[in-house]
């Protein structure tokens, strides 16, 4: 619903230094147990750069979902986001217990934007990180690098990587091999007993041959996934020629974020995932040309 107006080519293994843990800043408001809140934003940090596009109300905008006063979000995926921008955004967040990884697809970036410093793709999560992980999807053509970067830490109490997803923008020829090394090495760290969250930009509508990896199978169109989209149950944007409302609990659907299209999603492990609601705020046209995305789910 929407709110009223306010991963196997490559893969490298880095172990994750953690000098200094800050307790994480308690939330205003109590949640129920085993409750989580995330938030996922592609931010158009290399490219959105003429007005009205505003760097310091990016940042802010991403700051604040953080906010222990306000939506505080225990993990925020980030995607085309500056290597200056999240380190602006690690230096805002970490007194409040937030740790991350950024993973370059361009090494200089936009000049113009970028400043010299990579672009790419971030993920944020409030507490200790015990390790990362970066994937490398590319395979072949791509206009640029398809690196995923990932880390492993804990989520209502379990252990859980965690990936900032943007796959490439095409007709799923490059994008659908690209999403089967996704879903394998999930599915290798959900063998192994962890819990997965997939939060992106994975560029294709819901119902493509792009999401069928992702997707359970019962949700149909030849889905064969393991996750749960935090959007997929909210009748209000089920197209009821294959979803009927009335007899449906999940479709392949979800509230649009770009434009007329559904591009960004949160998949959970459907393991680990009793419930899970997705909102998009209203675009904030100084911050990027997607929506943000806002997610509950509870285990």
């Amino acid at each position: 619903m929407r709110r009223p107006p306010a991963v196997l080519a490559a893969l490298s293994l880095t172990a994750a230094v953690l000098s200094v843990f800050v307790p994480p800043a308690p939330r205003a408001a109590a949640a129920a147990a085993g409750t989580v809140r995330l938030t996922s934003y592609n931010i158009c940090g290399n490219m959105c750069a003429a007005p009205p596009y505003d760097r310091a109300r990016r940042i802010a905008a991403v700051a604040a979902e953080a906010d222990p006063g306000g939506w505080a979000a225990d993990q925020l995926f980030l995607q085309e986001v500056c290597e200056h921008q999240y380190r602006e955004l690690l230096d805002r967040l970490g007194p409040s217990g937030y740790r991350g990884f950024h993973s370059a697809t361009l090494p200089g970036g936009n000049p113009a934007i970028c400043e010299g410093y990579a672009y790419g793709n971030a993920v944020l999560v409030r507490g200790p990180v015990s390790d990362t992980a970066e994937l490398d999807l590319t395979v072949g053509g791509e206009r640029e690098p398809i690196t995923v970067p990932c880390v492993l830490a804990p989520l209502a109490d379990r252990a859980t990587w965690s990936c900032s997803v943007h796959l490439y923008w095409d007709d799923g020829t490059l994008a659908v091999p690209e999403a089967d090394r996704l879903a394998a090495q999930a599915r290798a760290w959900l063998d192994d007993g962890f819990a997965v969250v997939l939060g992106g930009d994975f560029n294709h509508s819901p119902r493509t041959d792009t999401l069928s990896r992702f997707y359970l199978p019962e949700r149909g169109d030849g889905a064969h996934g393991t996750f749960v989209e935090a959007d997929e149950s909210d009748p209000e944007f089920f197209d009821p020629a294959v979803c009927p409302p009335a007899t449906t609990a999940a479709c392949r659907s979800g509230e649009t974020t770009f434009g007329p299209k559904k591009l960004d999603y949160v998949f959970l492990s459907a393991p680990h995932v009793g419930t899970a609601t997705a909102d998009a705020l209203p675009l904030d046209t100084t911050v990027s040309d997607h929506n943000l995305l806002r997610v509950t789910a509870t285990s």
